[in-house]
């Protein structure tokens, strides 16, 4: 059983034509061991559906989270939540996934539409991993399986379901039709952002760019959780170097990047193998990598880092929209951006050709980049930790 699994969720969302708020609510939240996934739909449309689906959906987080009985958070909805007079029905329906770093998943779904699992590249059929019950009258249905690096999982409003209808489609698109295309785009692209990229995007052709009704659809993509560490800069103590380079090399389970030319040498004269360089990589504004038996990645360090943090800030922190170049600063970017947890071990010892005389005489061009690097990543939710020697 895998124990570091990793929930990534995104979604897209198409407000009914003419409403300037979602009736959709999505929340998205990570604790310890799991994140929790709920997308709500209020009844109707506008100001008031949006209200009572992000009410729902703060309810729903909030008590999974603290892990209260499922019967508990279900009569706290019924409490709090108004039920329609003339139709009878609830104000908002929910569907919630939470997925343990275990692996393990359950889905709860009320009322809606019911969630698109692909496992292993098959549509599974969620009913025959669940089972229905009754709590405080709502009819619910509960799901539970095992998942692995690469599954994906969908949550949608019926707003999906029924673009097209008495439009292009007598009874609108249909769960049969909308999961068996989720499976092909996730199936062909192996991206569940494209895959709900595309179905948002032709459900708004299906509605003739006038939806009908408010349309959500949430893609989970099970990952397993990545960690790199990335060794730069040369300790301010030189007897420190087999110290630092043993911990480095030590570090079971993460992704190794060497970044800088020193930094490099120091490993190498401690492995006993020689770094040799790939002019092949080398671009107009990056130095080329070197190849290391047992890294990952080594690169040149300043120029590089440099080089790292504008590739963020032109394309974020997605491994999808950063160019595929074989450039030393191209790779170690979606190394970092794949990574989950990112440790930094960062040496003080400066070089003086990269030393900026206007900055104070404790601070390297190094140091600036590693800080800069830093908050772009933390931004962005990524785990990092820093060290200095």
């Amino acid at each position: 059983m895998i124990l570091n699994i990793k929930a990534e969720a995104i979604f897209k969302q198409l407000n009914k034509h003419g409403e300037e708020l979602c009736g959709d609510t999505v929340k998205i939240r990570n604790v310890n061991d799991s994140t929790i996934v709920v997308l709500s739909d209020g009844l109707g449309s506008g100001v008031k559906a949006h209200i009572l689906s992000t009410l729902t959906c703060e309810i729903l987080s909030t008590m999974f989270k603290e892990r209260i009985d499922l019967k508990e958070i279900v009569r706290t909805l019924v409490k709090t939540l108004p039920v329609c007079k003339v139709r009878g029905i609830a104000y908002s329906t929910f569907t919630i996934c939470v997925v343990k770093n275990n692996g393990e998943v359950r889905i709860i779904n009320y009322d809606g539409p019911l969630p698109v699992i692909v496992q292993r590249g098959k549509l599974l059929n969620p009913e025959s991993l669940g089972s229905y019950k009754t709590v405080e009258d709502k009819r619910i249905l509960d799901i539970k399986l095992f998942s692995i690096p690469g599954d994906s999982i969908f949550l949608m409003s019926d707003g999906i379901l029924h673009a097209g209808l008495g439009n292009m489609m007598n009874f609108g698109w249909g769960w049969e039709n909308v999961s068996k295309y989720l499976q092909k785009i996730v199936n062909k692209t192996n991206s569940t952002k494209k895959a709900v990229e595309t179905v948002i995007e032709l459900t708004n052709n299906y509605y003739g760019n006038q939806p009908g009704d408010d349309a959500t659809l949430v893609g989970i993509r099970i990952k397993e959780k990545k960690k790199a560490v990335i060794l730069t800069g040369p300790p301010l103590d030189p007897t420190l170097d087999e110290y630092i380079v043993k911990r480095f090399l030590g570090m079971e389970g993460y992704i190794k990047i060497i970044c800088g030319g020193t930094t490099g040498n120091i490993v190498s004269r401690y492995l006993g193998k020689e770094i040799k360089v790939d002019l092949s990589t080398m671009h107009k504004d990056v130095p080329p990598i070197g190849k290391l038996e047992g890294i990952d990645l080594v690169t040149e360090g300043i120029l590089t880092l440099k080089k790292v943090i504008e590739i963020f800030k032109m394309y974020g922190v997605d491994p999808e929209n950063i160019p595929n170049s074989n450039d030393g600063a191209s790779k170690m970017a979606r190394l970092i951006a794949e990574s989950d947890e990112i440790k930094l071990m960062v040496g003080q010892r400066i070089n003086p050709f990269y030393q900026n005389p206007s900055l104070p005489f404790d601070m390297s061009v190094r140091h600036t980049l590693v800080t800069e690097l830093t908050e772009i990543l933390s931004k962005e939710g990524k785990i990092v930790t820093k060290e200095h020697f």
